[in-house]
């Protein structure tokens, strides 16, 4: 009779001690298992939100800036810069610089359009990337209520599209924060030099 107690005792002990393992076993895996998702969680936070980060130098990065005016007789620009050196530089009141994919032939301006070719060094549109990086060109913004050239003050809207490091940036609204603004239009005179204005000559007759 004792030995049978005994053997009862021990193969309880035995159970209880295996059940205390798989618990603690499944608390360690329980505790990697919401390791693992956090820090999965946070790189991924980081790798598509963070809005600074170092430009690669690639082929595939590309940048779009179009300045259009809303006062006066001046002409619309549309910017075009590529990873591998390529930068594009259209002027005119075409429509296709508002919209590269405009289809109204019957424009009155549609062949007011003239082409400028660049082709630099990778290496320094990459530089230019950075700098519109470092002004916050993947900060996410608040869509501004009054986007009006009254509400600004601006005499230009000044749009912009990219894709560098497979993130994407863009907005049917024009940019308002002043330090990317001034980044875009500082981007934009290095390549655009406008003609100037032929004006006729004064008459000498009486």
């Amino acid at each position: 009779m004792k030995n049978k107690v005994y053997k009862i005792f021990c193969i309880s002990c035995l159970l209880i001690l295996g059940f205390h393992s798989i618990i603690l076993s499944m608390r360690k895996l329980v505790y990697i298992f919401l390791f693992l998702s956090v820090a999965s969680l946070v790189g991924c936070l980081y790798h598509f939100e963070h809005p600074y980060f170092t430009v690669p130098q690639s082929g595939l990065n590309w940048v779009v800036i179009r300045q259009l005016y809303v006062t006066g007789n001046r002409q619309h620009i549309h910017l075009r810069m590529d990873g591998n050196g390529m930068v594009v530089v259209r002027e005119g009141t075409s429509p296709l610089i508002i919209n590269s994919f405009a289809h109204n032939t019957d424009s009155a301006h549609w062949e007011d359009i003239r082409e400028h070719r660049f082709q630099l060094p990778p290496e320094d549109v990459n530089m230019i990337f950075q700098n519109l990086v470092n002004n916050g060109l993947f900060v996410k913004r608040q869509k501004s209520l009054f986007t009006g050239s009254a509400a600004t003050n601006e005499t230009s809207f000044v749009f912009v599209s990219a894709n560098i490091r497979n993130k994407t940036a863009g907005s049917p609204d024009p940019v308002t924060d002043p330090e990317l603004l001034d980044a875009l239009k500082m981007t934009v005179r290095q390549f655009y030099h406008p003609r100037p204005v032929q004006r006729r000559p004064l008459s000498t007759q009486p």
